[in-house]
């Protein structure tokens, strides 16, 4: 459930109809949500710097940049705002090449209105990771997480990682094992140095690109 106070979020796409089109979809699944319109990154950079902005949902071809291009350029000049990629371009490599830049989720722009509504509240409030079918669905059958077990991970971290990948926070983790915080942020740091990355992204990321079957979402970078 979002809170009662409003989400402002900055929608940067060049096509005048897919902008409005997704403003009315996320006014029709959000009424609380406030949705400001960009035609260019120039412009989009230009609204970050007048206001406070909750969330930007970018496309990845503008025409005053392409690609990830836009997407490191936002993180390096506004690191605190999340960004979601919103493109029609969705396929795994795509994706994952958008979260290792930095990106906090990514939205088909073929999905359906429930998964937009899904994906912004996974990222406004929860603050966690949302992943398109392309790669969240695609290792359905692929390797399971105890084959980390090579990895020197021990039984527990594995469980832990699982549920990291499902997109728990420490602190549900914690309850869900009945182990305290501290003891869930021990094992998740222990998996994370394992798999040789410093974030919960680029875990998912490094998992999902070495065909071990992901969740849905991810959890926020913020609890390591």
């Amino acid at each position: 459930m979002m809170p009662s106070r409003p989400r402002h979020v900055l929608l940067i796409d060049d096509h005048g109809l897919v902008r409005h089109g997704l403003q009315l979809l996320i006014n029709e699944a959000l009424p609380q949500v406030q949705v400001h319109l960009a035609g260019s990154l120039a412009e989009g950079l230009d609204a970050l710097s007048r206001s406070a902005t909750d969330l930007v949902l970018l496309d990845l071809t503008l025409g005053d940049v392409h690609g990830m291009a836009g997407l490191r350029k936002l993180r390096e000049e506004h690191t605190a705002v999340p960004v979601v990629i919103v493109s029609a371009q969705d396929d795994r490599d795509t994706v994952l090449a958008a979260l290792d830049a930095g990106a906090m989720g990514f939205i088909s722009k073929a999905a359906p209105p429930d998964e937009l509504r899904s994906a912004l509240t996974q990222v406004l409030v929860h603050r966690a990771i949302h992943l398109p079918q392309s790669v969240s669905n695609r290792h359905e059958g692929g390797r399971d997480l105890s084959e980390l077990a090579s990895l020197g991970l021990t039984p527990r971290q594995i469980e832990v990682l699982g549920h990291v990948v499902q997109g728990l926070s420490n602190k549900e983790i914690a309850r869900k094992l009945d182990r305290s915080e501290v003891a869930v942020k021990k094992h998740v740091t222990a998996a994370l140095q394992a798999l040789g990355v410093s974030n919960r992204t680029k875990a998912l990321v490094a998992l999902s690109q070495h065909g071990y079957r992901m969740g849905a979402t991810a959890a926020s970078d913020d609890e390591a």
